[in-house]
């Protein structure tokens, strides 16, 4: 069995193949280059704002203590990784400026990820350009920009879950074998370990492998597929059982004898938001509608300066405080009109990648807006979700006679989107945050905003 298992990892050879066509390395090479370039111009504006959030994560980490790192356990990766980052970062940089190094762990992450997603998108549908629009889409949504420069949870996962969809679509049209799935079992409790909240996607494999048609190069019976995900889902979940158990009661040592209320008490820790009646718990009524309306149209559009309630206005189209709003509504009705009335040939073509974002986006949609939809912070997987959805699209109306006049057409409307979404989101919110240091909502958390600034890495602080 671990033998064949091996064998199944000889699909990574196949990467050698890329430096054998030239037109493939070269658009490598290209998305590469963009990729670091996109670096450097994220480096050069990064966020010099210190809230609540990113204080405390990055004092729990920096204070190097195992029951800081594990203390919230909806998001038990992030800090943990974090101090293994921050080690390496001391002994190459040196003892000072912890913020900064941990932003930059989170925005080498994004990076990576839009790199990743440029290639998946260009291989998948030989559309560089595409892939490339996308990229630049996704990374200047308002939700994807902003996480990227901070030290806060909701980036890493969110790449992630985006990575796993991705490696679910390759993998139901051109096979599973064991060795990608136990990158996929990597990559799901990952995601689990970076967001409590990511156990929505389960379902992500096991519906890859019931569109699979190969396994091993070879045909996939349905009894067999049956196998392999009651084998899957058993060994991810106790995975995840058994690293639960380990933290909470070994490392931080809760109990189950302690009162509910207690923070000793196992139950309690493991389920910390809900268990203190906050978040998704939180008593008292919620409008539901306005809380997605607003949370994922602040993980859109930049926010700042916007009061609660509707930016869209109709009857003042092109005002200047509504107009990008507008644009941005606008752009998601056509969307959704060329979905209605290419819905058999956006069905014919692209099966697959629809009934995953069902998977992706259904859950996401109910889930968070029902636990705290009215922070954007929830909305930045979604968001990229959406997206990969317009863009499958725009390339449904592709037709063969006229395929290349349509592609350039629809290549128009999505750099427009592309723009708009960089012009607002940099002008009110990355650039006026790289300009100068600020912090914002510290109270009762004064001491940790002093203890990890001033960051030396800046020269004029």
């Amino acid at each position: 069995m671990l033998k064949r298992s091996l064998e199944s990892l000889e699909f990574l050879k196949k990467i050698e193949n890329v430096f054998r066509s030239p037109s493939i390395w070269i658009g490598f090479l290209f998305l590469s280059i963009l990729s670091v370039a996109l670096f450097l111009f994220d480096l050069r504006f990064l966020s010099r704002h210190y809230d609540w959030d990113s204080i405390v994560y990055t004092h729990n980490i920096v204070t190097n203590r195992y029951w800081k790192v594990f203390f919230n356990p909806h998001h038990i990766g992030f800090e943990s990784t974090g101090l293994l980052y921050l080690k390496f970062w001391y002994w190459f940089h040196g003892q000072d400026s912890a913020m900064f190094g941990l932003r930059l762990r989170v925005l080498i992450v994004a990076t990576l990820f839009i790199f990743v997603l440029m290639l998946a998108y260009w291989r998948l549908y030989k559309d560089l350009l595409g892939a490339v629009l996308l990229g630049i889409a996704v990374h200047c949504s308002q939700g994807f920009w902003f996480y990227a420069q901070h030290n806060d949870t909701p980036l890493i996962h969110s790449c992630f879950t985006a990575g796993l969809f991705l490696l679910c679509v390759w993998n139901s049209k051109n096979g599973w074998s064991p060795g990608k799935l136990y990158i996929a079992g990597f990559l799901q409790i990952w995601n689990v370990y970076y967001h409590q909240s990511d156990t929505i996607f389960l379902t992500f494999v096991p519906v890859s492998i019931f569109l699979a048609s190969r396994w091993r190069g070879k045909g996939f019976e349905f009894s067999y597929k049956l196998k392999l995900i009651f084998i899957y889902l058993f060994s991810v979940i106790f995975i995840l059982t058994v690293s639960y158990l380990y933290i909470g009661f070994i490392i931080l040592d809760r109990n189950l004898t302690a009162p509910p209320e207690s923070e000793k008490n196992f139950a309690n820790w493991l389920f910390l938001y809900a268990s203190q009646e906050k978040w998704g718990a939180a008593p008292g009524p919620k409008n539901y509608i306005m809380n997605f309306y607003r949370g994922i149209g602040d993980a859109f559009l930049n926010f700042e300066g916007v009061k609660n309630g509707l930016r869209i206005n109709a009857n003042e189209f092109t005002s200047f405080r509504s107009f990008p709003y507008n644009l941005n509504l606008g752009f998601w009705i056509g969307i959704l009109f060329l979905t209605f009335i290419n819905i058999r040939k956006l069905w014919n073509s692209y099966k697959i990648e629809l009934i995953l974002l069902f998977f992706w986006l259904i859950p996401s949609f109910v889930f968070y807006t029902w636990w705290e939809g009215y922070f954007f912070e929830f909305w930045v997987s979604s968001v990229i979700g959406l997206l990969i959805f317009a863009f499958i699209v725009l390339r449904s109306i592709e037709f063969e006679n006229f395929k290349f006049g349509i592609r350039s057409i629809s290549h128009i409307i999505l750099f427009s989107y592309a723009c708009l979404l960089f012009l607002v989101n940099f002008t009110y919110s990355t650039f006026p945050r790289s300009e100068r240091s600020k912090a914002s909502f510290i109270e009762g958390i004064e001491d940790k905003y002093q203890a990890i600034t001033p960051e030396p890495v800046y020269k004029n602080e």
